[in-house]
């Protein structure tokens, strides 16, 4: 017996989803394509290009759907693979320093004048 199938992208079961696995088929849960070379047993991340298939003419974004004959779902998620949004957020923290983006205070990056500094600087400007 083969283990149920999940998204490659969040690793969400796709039970719910009929098979064949259509070219127009989307995970429920992150809406990521399901029919695209991410997802397909014949994926080669290490190797080009990228297809272990010798009649494949694999697509150039591995993420898009596509209309391969060859593509055969087998479970590509992993644990340890982080979303595109997590790298996103962890890139970001990596520039402030290594805070993350919720304790950063923004007067640290930005030395801002103080208010009534700012106003008395009006004032002198337009006063009579």
């Amino acid at each position: 017996m083969t283990a149920p199938l999940v998204c490659w992208n969040c690793g969400a079961s796709l039970d719910d989803i009929p098979r064949p696995i259509s070219r127009h088929a989307n995970c429920s849960k992150c809406f990521e394509v399901l029919h695209c070379c991410r997802m397909c047993r014949h994926y080669m991340p290490d190797k080009r290009p990228y297809c272990d298939h010798d009649r494949a003419e694999p697509p150039v974004e591995k993420e898009s759907a596509n209309f391969c004959d060859y593509f055969k779902p087998t479970n590509r998620y992993s644990e340890s693979d982080a979303s595109k949004g997590d790298r996103a957020k962890s890139d970001l923290d990596a520039l402030f320093r290594g805070e993350t983006v919720d304790e950063l205070d923004v007067d640290d990056v930005i030395d801002l004048p103080d208010q009534d500094d700012a106003l008395n600087k009006w004032n002198d400007l337009f006063d009579d």
